[in-house]
């Protein structure tokens, strides 16, 4: 979670301490205080305000604020739109430890659109619980801007969650780090799909993607490019059920010490024009994952 401090009577980021924090309690939480409603300042958890939308409203462009999702669920029934008035915000969650559930957010949108759509430059997403939307849409988050970090976050993908995380054109980068992505239903196409040519420098290390057997897994793969987009690294992640890197067009960059199971030996990992190291797979238990793409650079 953020690193937050009380000091001086104000809840402070020590990662961003120009910055205000404001707190969002809607739902079930751990912290009632006064109860949880829009028109609360939000500045601490016994007066938070009810929707993620209403802590939106107060973010200051530049500042370095951070909006806390307290313990519980949060229900999102309309796309939250990060403006590129809302640069350099980080909106964090708490990991559910003993008897406190995390912070979670359930997508139930009336329409096919996107639960967090980002257009702001140098914005971080962290320890959040996304659970199986309700509803259809186009993924839980979609990146239109520069810098973004997702870390530490789960992600439960359901029959309604196509896809995960989307990078558009502006998403120059982007780093996805840390995360669990698994499948519950079937449905899924992606946890992560690249979707241009110009989403260059893109980060996507130490994540575990998890397939449940051969009817719920990734339908395309887990990490998917259908585009050449430059200077890539993937690296250090590992997955289980089907195709886990599927770049069948010629994006560049490198693709390093991931670790792919239960699919087809050779057709976990299509590189593109990507250079690779130390890549493995598996396909069968008890038996040791076998290098890919064997071929070895003189």
């Amino acid at each position: 979670m953020a690193n937050l401090n009380f000091i001086a009577g104000r809840w402070v980021n020590l990662e961003k301490p120009g910055g205000a924090v404001f707190f969002v309690g809607g739902g079930t939480v751990a912290y009632k205080g006064k109860g949880a409603s829009d028109t609360n300042t939000g500045l601490t958890p016994e007066q938070p305000v009810s929707t993620i939308g209403g802590a939106i409203a107060k973010v200051a462009n530049g500042r370095g604020d951070t909006v806390v999702i307290l313990p519980g669920n949060v229900t999102v029934t309309s796309a939250i739109s990060i403006t590129s008035a809302m640069s350099d915000l980080t909106i964090a969650g708490i990991k559910g430890q003993g008897n406190i559930n995390p912070s979670t957010i359930t997508g139930t949108l009336a329409d096919t659109g996107d639960i967090f759509s980002i257009a702001a430059t140098n914005v971080v997403i962290e320890d959040l619980h996304f659970a199986a939307s309700g509803a259809a849409n186009t993924a839980r988050i979609n990146v239109a801007a520069a810098g973004l970090t997702v870390r530490g976050c789960t992600f439960a993908c359901g029959a309604n969650d196509l896809e995960t995380i989307t990078v558009a054109a502006a998403g120059l980068h982007t780093t996805i780090a840390g995360n669990r992505f698994y499948v519950t239903a079937n449905g899924p196409d992606a946890a992560i799909e690249i979707e241009s040519a110009a989403a260059h420098f893109i980060t996507i290390s130490s994540n575990v993607f998890h397939g449940q057997n051969a009817t719920n897994q990734w339908d395309v793969g887990a990490i998917n490019s259908a585009v050449a987009h430059l200077d890539c690294v993937v690296s250090g992640n590992t997955s289980t059920d089907g195709a886990a890197i599927v770049f069948s067009a010629a994006a560049t960059g490198m693709i390093s010490l991931n670790v792919m199971g239960s699919g087809t030996l050779g057709s976990m990992l299509d590189p593109g024009s990507c250079m690779c190291s130390e890549n493995y797979e598996a396909d069968a238990i008890d038996q040791t994952a076998r290098l890919f793409p064997g071929t070895v650079a003189s």
